[in-house]
């Protein structure tokens, strides 16, 4: 399986509507909600690929995982996520990965506050495991980088500068 943009036609034809609806009146009552799910697809992404390992919690006495990085701090939001997968899943039960809808809840949030509607696509798998909170700090930008640097981080994921800015 890879991505392709028609991944959910057969299996949950309607999971992006279902993902722009659950998130409307969260965008329309909490300005905030739309740069805050942008910035936790960065997190995601940028430390082990998109999978959602960013909204595994630690198990039992398990070792810290990513949210507990100084890097994540101020990571917030994440409960919208879980929120827009459960009407995901009342509609089309264990069909749609966390990780789906965490690009999709970014593209909207792009959207709604301007920005294009970006064809994304989808087939995301979510990770079986959270890395440990030492591997996003390795990964992911210091809070004081600045442009220059951002823009080279950017460019050797394969983003060109108008997307670059765009994450900016």
């Amino acid at each position: 399986f890879g991505l392709s943009y028609n991944f959910y036609e057969k299996s949950c034809p309607q999971v992006e509507d279902i993902v722009r609806n659950g998130l409307q009146p969260i965008f329309l009552t909490d300005p905030t909600s739309a740069p805050a799910l942008l910035r936790l697809m960065f997190h995601d992404c940028q430390v082990q690929g998109c999978d959602a390992s960013i909204l595994v919690d630690p198990g039992n006495g398990n070792e810290a995982t990513e949210m507990a990085s100084s890097k994540n701090l101020g990571i917030r939001k994440r409960e919208i996520v879980s929120m827009v997968k459960s009407m995901v899943e009342a509609q089309c039960p264990q069909q749609v990965s966390c990780a789906d809808i965490l690009i999709l809840a970014a593209r909207e949030a792009v959207a709604v506050t301007g920005g294009p509607r970006i064809k994304v696509p989808l087939g995301r798998r979510d990770s079986s495991h959270a890395p440990s909170h030492r591997l996003p700090d390795a990964l992911l930008p210091p809070a004081t980088a600045g442009v220059s640097e951002m823009l080279n981080i950017f460019t050797n994921k394969g983003m060109n500068l108008e997307e670059s800015v765009a994450v900016l």
